[in-house]
């Protein structure tokens, strides 16, 4: 596990050069910006303020985990209570946890680890978790291992995503599953099988209430399984109206969240101080009998628990914490007789309503100290086949950053990608004001009938990246 946000003092480095700021405040800007994340890590909201979760409108439970472990962490005691009220539980645990190299050198004693190493851990990871929730009460046979590669699920979800053009890990060699205890033993390393295995088991077991990670976690594993997961369910929902689950987020990466670091059994846990304001969380309060369930599971991931047992713990807490995720963002044509200023290509005019997303600001001290480089929302415009997407930053667009927007265009047949960088063509990419617009055409993406896209600024590295959003392209009165 690793924490992509937070910023390094090589980082500082880098940065401060671009901001002219002299290398002898690099030292304070650290320290400050540890106390900074602290402070963003957690919320001033008591717990008492967050609604409820409810277990007795729901019949089947499932919880998502990109690795092993992350069950436990983000739903051990919900998963506990959901058992003890009759409400039927399946834990789908995605990838093989089997790309962690300091977990892989720690438990194997080698500086470099091999391939058939790493291929031992993911193996161990599993036996880990079967353990663990065996401690909540849950069945192996209730247990789903998919064992796509830990650390590759973003490149699945963009760059591999069809099965005759598999990712290779890094880590263990493969480009399919080998492990035993896989739902589907040697499937291809790619987006389209794994998509293929989450709406299987979705169609076969049609949960009613769905616990995934977070859309923005900052683990890329994490997020990606989110997209993978969201897409996955609206296109079940497609294929059957009926099914119209309850989908809930936790939090796992985040900043330096959750604060204070280490075993905590009486604290409770709060979100970031910035998220707090994006979505509708929701609390499940553990009782003691499943605070001290959670615990027990927790220290059953042994070969985590040496190296990250302080973060490990963190997650035993009074309450476990979830965001309400919403469903795909319908989009029609936008009605208006003025949409753009034709005779300027630069500039978006008119008084048009936009269906939009909002993204947190000033969220990492880096982001607080540039504006141009904080991404505040997306909107979106529709008329006819050209789709506008506005990435909205907290200050004006600079060309030391690059802004970068990244679209998956899905049909029930097939699915195309389409990505563009501020600054490479005049034609469809263009600066106004504090915005970024992109310009793309949906027929030329064979008419999706859904678009999922995210983005992202870069300064070398990533300072900011929004989530992925699903959006359902409806059918207009042009079409």
């Amino acid at each position: 596990m690793h924490n992509d946000s937070f910023p390094s003092p090589k980082q500082f480095s880098r940065l401060a050069k671009v901001w002219g700021i002299s290398m002898g405040l690099i030292a304070l800007l650290s320290v400050s910006t540890v106390r900074y994340e602290c402070y963003l890590a957690c919320s001033d909201t008591p717990v008492e303020a967050y609604p409820a979760l409810a277990l007795d409108a729901y019949h089947r439970l499932w919880v998502l985990a990109p690795h092993c472990d992350d069950e436990v962490l983000g739903a051990g005691g919900l998963i506990q209570a959901a058992l003890r009220e009759g409400v039927g539980v399946r834990v789908v645990i995605v990838t093989a946890g089997d790309g962690y190299r300091r977990a892989t050198m720690a438990e194997f004693g080698r500086a470099l680890p091999r391939p058939e190493d790493f291929v031992a851990m993911g193996d161990l990871r599993q036996r880990e978790s079967l353990n663990a929730l065996a401690r909540l009460g849950l069945d192996a046979s209730d247990v789903l291992f998919l064992t796509y590669p830990d650390r590759g699920l973003p490149a699945l979800w963009w760059d591999y995503w069809v099965e005759d053009r598999p990712y290779r890990s890094p880590y263990s060699g493969f480009e399919h599953s080998p492990y035993l205890r896989a739902v589907r033993p040697d499937a291809p390393y790619s987006g389209q099988a794994l998509l293929h295995d989450l709406r299987n088991l979705l169609a076969a077991d049609r949960p009613d209430l769905i616990v995934m990670p977070h859309p923005n976690d900052e683990h890329m594993d994490h997020r990606a399984l989110a997209a993978f997961v969201s897409l996955a369910v609206e296109l079940e929902q497609a294929e059957d109206t009926a099914f119209q689950p309850q989908v809930l987020g936790y939090l796992v990466h985040y900043g330096l969240y959750p604060q204070p670091f280490g075993l905590k059994p009486r604290a409770f846990l709060s979100p970031p101080r910035r998220l707090e304001s994006i979505g509708e969380w929701v609390v499940w309060r553990l009782s003691e009998e499943e605070l001290a369930g959670k615990r027990e599971a927790v220290e059953a991931y042994r070969s985590q628990q040496r190296v990250l047992g302080y973060f490990l713990n963190s997650f035993v807490r009074q309450n476990e914490l979830f965001m309400q995720v919403e469903s795909a963002i319908p989009l029609g044509i936008v009605e208006g007789e003025f949409l753009l200023d034709t005779d300027s290509p630069q500039t978006i005019s008119g008084d048009v309503s936009l269906p939009g997303r909002n993204d947190p600001v000033d969220d990492n001290v880096v982001r607080r100290f540039s504006g141009g480089a904080d991404i505040e929302g997306l909107r979106l415009l529709r008329f006819g086949d050209s789709l506008w997407v506005g990435l909205d930053l907290r200050g004006r667009a600079s060309h030391i950053y690059k802004y970068n927007l990244y679209v998956r265009a899905v049909t029930a047949e097939s699915s195309t990608t389409w990505s563009h960088c501020y600054g490479q063509s005049a034609d469809d990419v263009w600066e106004h004001g504090h915005a970024v617009w992109y310009r793309f055409d949906l027929d030329a993406m064979g008419q999706p009938d859904w678009l999922v896209l995210a983005a992202e600024t870069r300064q070398g590295l990533v300072l900011d990246r929004t989530a992925w959003y699903v959006i359902h392209i409806e059918e207009s009165p042009l079409d």
